[in-house]
């Protein structure tokens, strides 16, 4: 098959290396891994704490790639072995927030393919196929975040400042937003509504206030949280909670292609391969720059970041 990698950081001049990491051992595992952006900017040894998890698991998934006894072994025995690694190699180094990682991946099994899929990264196979789980507390922040975003964006015409004042309301939260003057205690109630109204979460409301309110920067504490209705499974040391691990096979004679990504990309292309992905990606800029359209997510880009990493493995 052939094999082809594309990495970018969503540093637009390239200063800094993003907390994607693709995996490519030819006969042995593909992957990608989304390390988690550290809201404090935790640097490790000169690398981002996000890229640090992602790095230490894709070299473990490696590691269990090349030993068949390992990569046979049932997928929940393989996260617990992730999560076992990762945790000795962050936990001595005392961090206020645990680094974490998602995995996708693709093992070559011989005559078969195993995915392997923990988080929101995805693979499409055949180009068709895709395989992608959507996390509630990013849909609560994208509704949030588009409202305060088309708050700012009617006081002033420059979408730099608007997507700088958006993410820090949306990051630092909505109350820290309203101390500094930047939105009203009635704005902010609106703003949760609309978030609250959209996902369905009229039940657990406080909780979804309480999450804006502190914002994103206190997300990584829903990470493998049991029992909250904003928790999210993810490699952060601890063990997953939820089940939302996607562990299946495929015949290798049934499979003429392989994509895995992150979801730096906002939508699968329909040509398979590199310049396909991003083709499709530069379109979605151009569409929809700030992504509060149909792109909505929980970042839009400026004119000095993407709105995120982004990486692709495809085999064709």
């Amino acid at each position: 098959m052939k094999l082809e990698v594309f990495n970018r950081s969503k540093y637009r001049d390239g200063s800094a290396p993003g907390d994607d990491v693709p995996l490519a051992v030819p006969g042995v595992v593909f992957g990608v891994f989304d390390g988690a952006t550290d809201p404090l900017g935790t640097v490790i040894d000169g690398v981002a704490a996000g890229r640090l998890a992602a790095l230490t698991v894709a070299a473990e998934m490696t590691a269990i790639a090349l030993d068949p006894a390992a990569r046979n072994a049932p997928g929940d025995q393989i996260i617990a072995r992730l999560s076992s690694v990762l945790k000795a190699r962050t936990d001595p180094l005392d961090l206020k927030i645990p680094p974490s990682t998602t995995i996708a991946a693709a093992l070559d099994c011989g005559h078969m393919w195993r995915f392997l899929l923990l988080g929101d990264s995805a693979v499409r196979l055949n180009g068709t196929e895709v395989h992608h789980h959507e996390k509630i507390i990013d849909h609560v922040s994208t509704v949030a975040r588009v409202a305060l975003f088309n708050t700012f964006a009617d006081q002033t015409s420059d979408r730099d400042r608007v997507e700088n004042m958006t993410r820090r309301g949306i990051f630092l939260g909505l109350e820290k937003a309203i101390c500094e003057g930047a939105i009203t205690s009635e704005c902010a109630d609106g703003i949760v509504a609309d978030a609250i109204a959209a996902t369905g979460l009229e039940a657990v409301a406080d909780i979804v206030r309480a999450f804006l309110m502190d914002g994103i920067q206190r997300q990584f504490a829903y990470g493998n949280a049991l029992g909250n209705p904003l928790c999210f499974d993810t490699l952060n040391g601890a063990l997953p909670q939820r089940g939302d691990l996607q562990d299946f096979t495929r015949a290798k004679a049934d499979i003429t292609s392989i994509e895995v990504y992150t979801d730096g990309y906002p939508a699968p292309p329909p040509e398979i391969s590199v310049a396909g992905w991003e083709a499709a990606f530069h379109a979605a800029e151009a569409t929809d720059f700030h992504k509060i359209r149909q792109f909505a997510t929980v970042k839009g880009s400026t004119s000095t970041e993407f709105y995120d990493d982004r990486a692709v493995v495809v085999l064709t």
